[in-house]
């Protein structure tokens, strides 16, 4: 009964009016989609002699916003976006080729730019003299930067150290910094962990990593502006007694595409809007368990919302990757069976809907806050409800959306 309330109420926060619009058909059948959250849906076409991507935005305009094409280097390219960022990028490649990363940058307005930075020039500064022994641990675009995280092995000290470097959106400028160093057989206690990046608001990028400091468990964060100055340091005591859980990543960054390197955690921490939010897991019985949704209040955790894990098999990790919004976090939970995304609201309710996880599901963050079917594509946009059927791609011809007005 709560979700056939909650479905109703979605429904109804859309009924100012609905009007159907058409895309014109371009040289190219439109192939895919992806969601630029909070700015429309971005149709895709391929030219299949020279390559070339097609970006068409649709929004409430009801109407094609603008058109922008980009050639990539190879077949397979990456889409990296967050949450607040004006700018999203089009990475040729996560590892780096010949010391350098290749990308086409997009911003809000529709203008591209293809180019290529050297990030092992810049990151010699730090000590780092072969570009060869950086593993690739996350990929991100904030506000102000995209920005790589790099780990590598320093043998001679019997450490592992994280780097990051800041290629700036205006000027491609490549700042690095050196996160931290931690002792290998540290990284042997459940306390102790690498660094990880967690977030950012505006100018302010934040990494942090497992610790323990006057007898408390938690995180020592580090942050920075997008041309490396750090910021402040500081440390956030974690709550007791959270399940292990096993970070898949999710959504459009590096960590999910290198879908490879998991991490074990007792719980997420991220960061938005100037609000540091953590999600971890919680026996409750002795078969059901919760994901919770915490909220840094000062240097205490307040617990905000919850999720119930009615099955829960401890002798397996709990699968979570999240993906921080405006509204809440979303997440994509695989656990006995269950493998779906959802989203755990800032405001606290106890019914959200669950859709089943595919591999579309990554670009299209609004698929987490409504319940619908695997051919829809539907984005939430500040002023109603964008809704396009996936059936449409591939074919010739114009293609529909429908906006739903609140």
């Amino acid at each position: 009964m709560k979700n056939i309330v909650l479905y109703i109420l979605l429904a109804l926060n859309f009924v100012g009016f609905s009007q159907v619009f058409e895309i014109p058909a371009g040289t190219h059948p439109y192939s895919d989609v992806i969601e630029w959250k909070g700015m429309g849906t971005m149709l895709k076409s391929v030219d299949p002699n020279t390559k070339q991507v097609n970006l068409t935005l649709a929004n409430s305009e009801l109407k094609s916003v603008w058109d922008q094409k980009f050639i990539p280097k190879n077949d397979k390219y990456f889409y990296i976006s967050s949450e607040n960022a004006r700018y999203v990028y089009f990475l040729d490649n996560l590892n780096l080729e010949g010391g350098k990363v290749y990308f086409s940058q997009l911003n809000s307005a529709g203008n591209i730019k293809s180019t290529s930075v050297s990030i092992s020039s810049a990151v010699k500064s730090i000590g780092v003299s072969d570009y060869n022994d950086l593993e690739l641990v996350n990929c991100v675009v904030t506000d102000k930067a995209l920005v790589h995280h790099f780990r590598y092995n320093d043998k001679g000290n019997k450490a592992v150290v994280d780097i990051a470097t800041f290629i700036t959106h205006h000027n491609f400028l490549c700042y690095p910094v050196v996160l931290g160093s931690v002792p290998e057989a540290s990284l042997k206690e459940e306390h102790i962990g690498n660094w990880e990046y967690v977030g950012f608001t505006d100018d302010q990028i934040c990494f942090a990593a497992r610790d323990f400091q006057n007898k408390n468990s938690g995180w020592n964060v580090k942050e920075y502006t997008s041309k490396g100055k750090e910021i402040k340091e500081h440390f956030i005591p974690g709550p007791k007694n959270l399940l292990p859980i096993e970070n898949i990543g999710f959504g459009t960054t590096g960590k999910y595409y290198l879908n490879e390197r998991y991490s074990i955690e007792r719980g997420l921490l991220t960061y938005i809007n100037n609000q540091f939010y953590m999600i971890g897991g919680q026996r409750k019985s002795e078969t059901g368990a919760e994901i919770t949704l915490f909220k840094l209040e000062g240097s205490n955790w307040t617990d905000i919302n919850r999720m119930n894990l009615n099955y829960f098999i401890e002798k397996k990790n709990l699968k979570l990757g999240i993906y921080p919004m405006n509204e809440g976090i979303g997440y994509h939970l695989d656990h006995n069976g269950y493998n779906k995304v959802s989203l755990i609201s800032f405001t606290p309710q106890k019914e959200t809907a669950h859709n089943d996880f595919t591999d579309r599901t990554i670009f299209n963050p609004s698929s987490v806050f409504e319940r619908k079917e695997k051919e829809e594509f539907n984005v939430i946009l500040p002023t109603g409800l964008l809704m396009f059927n996936t059936s449409q791609l591939g074919k010739e011809g114009a293609v529909k959306f429908e906006f739903k007005g609140k």
